[in-house]
């Protein structure tokens, strides 16, 4: 093999190996796994599972096992007839922090909400009266 010196008086890099494959995903085309990653946000290995697995890299970046794409959806919270949004408003108008409102809903201890209710709802009556 030959290598000549180009204009600029350079060997022009050879490659070695074989040349990178083309891979399409979202309908651009990527030469080499590693292009493919980065665009995705993904290793190589991800790519590598997902062509062996599926064969093509449609559920590539899909995030089914993250966080990425899901939305958040509120539970309405009801108490003695009153009704909150999500537990998050609840635990802000009992004066009680997040964790702590979602273990009294979660263990059933109404007792313990209900009571603070009635102490929030005093502190509040108090602060209206002044």
């Amino acid at each position: 093999m030959t290598l000549s010196v180009n204009d600029a008086g350079r060997v022009p890099r050879v490659q070695t190996g074989p040349a990178p494959e083309a891979y399409i995903w979202r309908g651009k085309t990527y030469f080499g796994m590693r292009t493919v990653a980065r665009a995705a946000g993904v290793t190589s290995s991800t790519v590598a599972y997902h062509l062996g697995r599926h064969g093509h890299l449609d559920l590539l970046g899909e995030g089914s096992g993250s966080a990425r794409g899901k939305v958040a959806v509120a539970k309405p919270v009801s108490l003695c007839g009153r009704h909150w949004p999500s537990i998050a408003a609840f635990a802000a108008d009992l004066g009680v922090h997040y964790r702590t409102a979602f273990v009294w809903l979660r263990d059933n201890r109404a007792d313990l909400a209900f009571a603070r209710l009635m102490l929030a709802d005093a502190g509040k009556a108090k602060v209206g009266a002044a």
